[in-house]
């Protein structure tokens, strides 16, 4: 009787410490669908072929860094963007070419890479899709040349002239433009604002604002 016993606690002892391996053993590993919670995904695929701006900006080679920053790289200048948490602009570092020292961009609030043309690099800067500002900066001279707020589209021209659109009030419209999308723009919840034809020169830094309006789409 007395061996019976001693058997049945040595048995419960070794059922106690089995059921404590196998816990830890659970608690220690991860399930598999935390486990790919977990994991980053895979990066992005580069492209050899990359369009970043509008209309006259250069085409370049896309590649990813990490998931919270990437590459781009033209002819003479190698562009590295990282993004800032909550959706708080870029920081770009461009690394230039012929043993030049690197160029930090001095970012506006919100500001996000938006191209390059030759030497010269655009920052899009803004909180919504009306009150935006466009910054340009000469990557060879290292320094700013120009911000304008902006509407519409820009465009470059012959690799020096910027063309764009310079929101202006109503009652500075000398010539009201047709607007054939107004209604329907009003059927979506907008409002139609206007937009002053402005050159900018990239070679002697100047500004010419035509005679000619064009409606825009506002929030």
């Amino acid at each position: 009787m007395k061996n019976f016993t001693l058997f049945a606690a040595f048995a419960a002892l070794i059922c106690l410490l089995s059921s404590c391996e196998n816990k830890t053993a659970t608690i220690g590993k991860l399930s598999p669908e935390t486990e790919n919670s977990m994991t980053p995904g895979p990066l992005p695929p580069g492209k050899s072929d990359s369009l970043v701006g509008f209309r006259g900006c250069e085409r370049g080679a896309y590649s990813p860094l990490t998931t919270e920053s990437d590459e781009f790289i033209y002819q003479h200048y190698r562009v590295k963007l990282t993004r800032k948490p909550n959706g708080a602009g870029e920081e770009i570092t461009v690394l230039r070419d012929s043993g030049r020292a690197d160029f930090v961009i001095p970012m506006p609030e919100m500001g996000r890479f938006h191209g390059i043309c030759r030497d010269k690099m655009f920052v899009d800067a803004g909180t919504g899709p009306n009150d935006r500002e466009l910054f340009i900066f000469d990557l060879d001279k290292q320094l700013q040349l120009y911000s304008t707020p902006y509407c519409g589209e820009p465009r470059i021209a012959e690799n020096q002239r910027l063309w764009f659109l310079m929101p202006v009030e109503e009652s500075e419209v000398v010539k009201k433009p047709e607007c054939p999308e107004r209604e329907e723009w009003e059927k979506k919840g907008l409002k139609v604002g206007y937009g002053q034809q402005c050159i900018f020169n990239f070679m002697n830094r100047s500004l010419t604002r035509k005679s000619e309006w064009a409606c825009v789409p506002k929030q």
